[in-house]
């Protein structure tokens, strides 16, 4: 059936391979915790101190071989959910048990890791719908919204 020879080369492969996943797998759970602190941080020593976290952290690449990444999460303040009523009330849409928890209009939050030329994380928040979706695919009302929210954020 398999020579001796063919199963040890058989094994090493595997072994590279698993080497290979554990490695990429570390690298992503070690940048995630990286981008969590940095959130963390940077959100601190700005006014949205009392938060509700909506969506976690994950990791944003702009194409495969990218190396342009950043982090994003979401969270929901009262003045998202002040912007949720607003928001709801233009496009005549029911306003029922609005919380905190389950507003459309959240801030977003996206950090960019260190790179050569800028030693340090950097990044943005500003108010968004709570979908992941493409700029064009927004309406006009959230790209204004955007715009007008924009606040940069930078480790201290």
């Amino acid at each position: 059936m398999f020579s001796a020879h063919k199963v040890k080369i058989i094994a090493g492969i595997l072994i590279l391979i698993c080497l290979i996943v554990g490695f990429r797998v570390y690298q992503y759970v070690h940048g995630l915790n990286q981008a969590r602190t940095a959130v963390t941080t940077m959100l601190k020593s700005s006014p949205y101190r009392a938060r509700v976290p909506r969506n976690a952290m994950y990791k944003v690449s702009s194409g495969s071989f990218s190396v342009s990444d950043w982090y994003e999460c979401t969270f929901a303040t009262n003045k998202t959910l002040t912007e949720s009523k607003k928001y709801l009330q233009f496009f005549s849409l029911p306003q029922k048990k609005l919380t905190l928890k389950n507003c459309p209009i959240v801030y977003r939050v996206i950090v960019r890791p260190p790179t050569k030329k800028i030693k340090h994380w950097t990044g943005k928040v500003y108010l968004d719908t709570n979908q992941v979706s493409s700029t064009s695919a927004r309406s006009l009302y959230v790209h204004n919204l955007n715009g007008l929210s924009v606040h940069k954020l930078s480790a201290p």
